[in-house]
């Protein structure tokens, strides 16, 4: 999808030495760069949102994070389900989003959600999955236990700037 090319090279016993990873990047003028600029920018309708956000995996929260933090969102980032019902009790229930890894070690989000959902509206707040899986039934599994979508990785700025738009909107209307 980034249009770049990955490989390991093993040594004599077979074992991996060295891995290579190799990105095309476009360079051009500012011109440019604005052109293609995202359409979801930090002054968006996000500015502020208390986001909360477990993944065990550290790449996917650091980029999930920053990527929240880039539409303007106020994010805390957990590697685990326990953790994140803990930061969400000690908050005093401010975040208003919830994103959750639906395989973490455990405690899986879909353990979270239900969890979260004894004690909150099936609306608020907004709980969206993440999750690398391409299975059609995952999304309704989500809904079953109370989430309210699902951001399929790999996670880009606009899948999530969209998906947190349709589930705010959603949300809102139900309230």
């Amino acid at each position: 999808m980034m249009q770049g090319n990955i490989w390991i090279s093993q040594n004599s016993m077979g074992l991996a030495q060295s891995m290579t990873l190799v990105l095309k990047f476009q360079i051009g003028s500012s011109f440019g760069r604005s052109i293609l600029a995202p359409k979801y920018s930090s002054n968006s309708q996000f500015r502020g949102l208390r986001v909360i956000m477990a993944d065990d995996d550290n790449v996917n929260r650091t980029v999930t994070k920053k990527l929240l933090e880039k539409l303007g969102c106020q994010v805390t980032a957990v590697s685990s389900g326990f953790e994140c019902l803990s930061a969400i009790s000690a908050s005093g229930n401010s975040f208003k989003i919830i994103l959750l890894d639906l395989h973490m070690p455990e405690m899986d989000g879909f353990q979270v959600a239900m969890r979260i959902r004894k004690f909150h509206s099936r609306n608020w707040p907004v709980i969206i999955a993440l999750t690398a899986s391409a299975e059609d039934h995952i999304m309704e599994r989500c809904m079953q236990v109370g989430m309210n979508g699902v951001i399929r990785k790999p996670i880009l700025l606009n899948d999530i700037a969209d998906e947190l738009t349709r589930v705010l909107q959603r949300a809102a209307e139900n309230l």
